[in-house]
């Protein structure tokens, strides 16, 4: 029997009344793990591209999130207390004077729209186009930070949770770091990391591992952040599923060639399938094992919002919301919002420009036992 929630999200399917154009199952062969998994493709499709989850309603939320995103409209705001651009985690004036930097105009004549802190909710202007996903601000259009849920409190928590795994992913990836493994008991090889930052009492695990079809590698990643070690495995573990399947749909697609530059998030996660040697060779892999992390203490979806929050405020990390949720997501009984913060490190789409600037840099309030190896890391990242 079908619950409110599956009801209401298909409406949301369909050439003709919906935004989201299709929904389909992924494909499975025999080599892959026996887990479900949808892909849903929003409108428009330049900014949504496809979107996947663990199952219909899951999928469907995250297209209707990018589609929310890029639609709802942001008012400019010139006056009021200000967040600078230059102040972000994103690049820094040595990348931005390059020639051939791509993002330069985000840069001329920076809009800003409203957004409001937490935990204290004051207005804050911060630059619109980390805001929404719209190309025409000149910046870098990215995810993070971008959940929708059935409620607005759903809603915030996972997407400060994905700010925090983001970040804590980019630093241990940039930084060169070896996470330490933790026993899990996974299928098929696959392994898990704690990534959990200092900061955060909830913990982010990764995933990570091969799974072989037809004999090529499928080296791939997943990672989480809940406010258990069970949630987010189980999370981070769909994930890696999840990938492992695209990388044979790009593999069917492309064949052996060799991705040759990471530059955007599917060449990203389709690297390490044609350059497998490189995958044994990285620094991730050789962490010692050790116990996994302690949970929060924290359960119910506002008590683990409110103790994530001010964990980061208490770390002096600043987070500002803003409610995206459209008519349309609203006839499906869903809530959407951005978080962002000028101190934690988005993940980077183009390898060939890493986010350096802000705070990436800085390692010790993250990782404060942490052995750094080369910055930034030469290898691309495998999440797509």
């Amino acid at each position: 029997m079908r619950t409110v929630a599956e009801a209401l999200a298909e409406r949301a399917v369909g050439w003709r009344q919906g935004v989201v154009a299709q929904l389909h199952p992924l494909p499975h062969s025999l080599s892959d793990v026996d887990v479900e998994g949808w892909a849903a493709v929003p409108e428009p499709f330049a900014a949504g591209g496809t979107s996947g989850g663990a199952d219909e309603v899951a999928a469907i939320a995250e297209a209707l999130e990018r589609h929310a995103a890029a639609r709802a409209p942001l008012e400019i705001v010139t006056t009021g207390e200000c967040w600078p651009l230059e102040h972000f985690s994103l690049h820094t004036v040595e990348q931005r004077v390059s020639p051939n930097y791509r993002y330069r105009k985000g840069y001329v004549d920076t809009p800003y729209t409203r957004a409001w802190t937490l935990p204290a909710n004051e207005p804050i202007r911060v630059p619109a186009g980390l805001v929404g996903l719209d190309a025409s601000y000149g910046l870098p259009t990215t995810s993070s930070g971008l959940a929708a849920g059935p409620s607005t409190t759903n809603a915030l928590l996972r997407a400060v949770q994905e700010l925090v795994e983001r970040d804590a992913f980019t630093t241990t990836w940039l930084h060169s770091l070896a996470p330490q493994r933790f026993p899990a008991d996974l299928p098929h090889g696959a392994q898990a990391f704690d990534l959990t930052p200092a900061y955060s009492p909830h913990p982010v695990v990764a995933v990570a591992g091969s799974l072989p079809i037809a004999g090529k590698p499928r080296p791939t990643l997943g990672l989480a952040c809940r406010a258990t070690v069970a949630e987010a495995l189980r999370k981070a573990y769909e994930e890696w599923v999840q990938g492992t399947v695209f990388v044979e749909v790009w593999l069917a697609r492309h064949g052996d060639e060799p991705v040759e530059e990471a530059t955007d998030f599917d060449r990203h996660a389709a690297y390490y399938a044609t350059h497998p040697a490189e995958w044994g060779a990285l620094p991730w892999l050789r962490g010692f094992e050790t116990d996994p992390p302690p949970d929060a203490e924290a359960r119910g979806t506002a008590a683990e919002l409110t103790q994530l929050v001010h964990a980061l405020d208490g770390a002096g990390i600043r987070l500002a919301y803003r409610e995206l949720t459209t008519p349309e997501l609203s006839a499906v009984g869903l809530h959407c919002v951005r978080v962002l913060s000028p101190d934690l490190a988005p993940l980077h789409a183009d390898h060939r420009w890493p986010h350096l600037g802000g705070r990436a840099r800085e390692l010790a309030w993250r990782y404060p036992h942490a052995s750094p190896g080369a910055f930034p890391n030469p290898a691309p990242h495998p999440l797509g």
